[in-house]
């Protein structure tokens, strides 16, 4: 079983839509309904990602997991944050990571990958998002405190991990 990660292109995007379409289910299932809601990512951020900062992950071909990283970074919902962050030096940030079902150890994968190009990583997530809040924990991400995005994704709590 080999995986791999590389850029996300635009002939991916409908397999990366069907990851999200599971996610999205998979978090409404588990106590999370409202993180992504119905239909968040959209489309339009799945484009963009694939012409930009998108990532699959591949396992025998097949698109098995998604996200978003961009080094040297400046995500304007971190700007504000109730807390503080670890530094305030330049950082990578994480975004819309999904697996499809039944498959593990892929957003460890993920994280490995992310830090192993960028030393400071800033992350945020759902409030009932426990599975990624657990494997943030477990990766020495630290939380840092909220950050408000706007009224439709509302609050999220940040993460960071340096070093």
């Amino acid at each position: 079983m080999s995986r791999e990660i590389r850029r996300t292109t635009p002939e991916d995007v409908d397999a990366v839509l069907g990851i999200y379409e599971h996610a999205r289910a998979f978090m409404a299932a588990n106590g999370n309904p409202t993180q992504w809601g119905d239909s968040s990512p959209p489309v339009e951020n799945v484009m963009s990602d694939a012409e930009n900062n998108g990532y699959v992950v591949i396992e025998d071909g097949r698109i098995i997991g998604v996200f978003y990283f961009e080094e040297n970074a400046h995500e304007p919902a971190y700007d504000s944050i109730e807390g503080s962050w670890i530094n305030d030096e330049a950082y990578a940030v994480v975004h819309r990571c999904a697996v499809i079902e039944n498959t593990r150890g892929i957003g460890q994968l993920i994280l490995d990958w992310c830090f192993g190009r960028y030393n400071n990583i800033r992350i945020d997530t759902h409030e009932d998002n426990t599975p990624m809040k657990n494997l943030l924990s477990k990766n020495g991400y630290v939380y840092c405190g909220k950050v408000m995005y706007n009224k439709v994704n509302g609050e999220r709590i940040a993460y960071q991990k340096y070093g």
